[in-house]
């Protein structure tokens, strides 16, 4: 198998993986969706969440909605999908956003950036997954955030990207790091316990602040 085809031969299996996951875990919505100004666009919204940045834990300050890529045909109310990549970005300069995500385990509210069932600031509350095998309008599920730049702490609009962790202990193992460099080292080895990005349409616009 040519490494090009491997990749995708994991990427594939990782997709499934993390359907599986929201199909069994992810609890379903209906209805209009008041976080929206439109279909694809958050409303505005200034706050923090915590993030991890190269083994530091710093802030990410949120000034704008979300923007989802509404040329992808996703059936969540808000526009939003896993497992398929954007066409059309909000801007044309942006950096990755990683968001681990348990899969088939449950982790404590406190110990997650944006817990299960709670919506963190200008995130969407709901996600088509059905993309990789899921519900078509799951509530976004909990996570943490992971940046590989500070972008000189000026805001900028981030891709988003999920990293689904199978079991607890690979999961703390992550945050204790506190860094994308340590999941890729995993995703480098092949670790079973964690699937390779997956890509998403969703891009969140925020300033990552200084160490605290």
């Amino acid at each position: 198998m040519t490494t090009s085809l491997a990749k995708f031969a994991a990427l594939a299996a990782a997709v499934a993986a993390l359907g599986t996951a929201g199909a069994s875990a992810a609890q379903t919505t209906s209805g209009p969706d008041v976080t929206m100004t439109a279909h694809g666009r958050g409303v505005d919204g200034f706050g923090k969440t915590d993030n991890f940045d190269a083994g530091r834990l710093t802030n990410d300050a949120y000034t704008h909605g979300f923007y989802c890529d509404t040329t992808i045909a996703a059936k969540s109310t808000t526009g939003c999908e896993v497992g398929t990549a954007f066409k059309v970005p909000p801007a044309k300069n942006f950096d990755p956003l990683y968001i681990t995500v348990p899969l088939g385990f449950s982790v404590p509210p406190m110990q997650m950036q944006c817990p299960n069932g709670l919506v963190c600031i200008d995130h969407p509350p709901t996600i088509d997954l059905s993309a990789i095998g899921g519900p078509t309008n799951a509530m976004t599920p909990g996570h943490d955030h992971f940046t590989t730049t500070r972008n000189m702490g000026m805001p900028e609009w981030w891709d988003v990207q999920v990293i689904g962790v199978k079991n607890a202990a690979t999961y703390r193992a992550i945050a204790q790091h506190g860094s994308f460099a340590y999941i890729e080292s995993l995703i480098d080895k092949h670790d079973p316990n964690v699937t390779p990005p997956i890509p998403t349409n969703l891009f969140l616009y925020f300033a990552v602040e200084p160490t605290h």
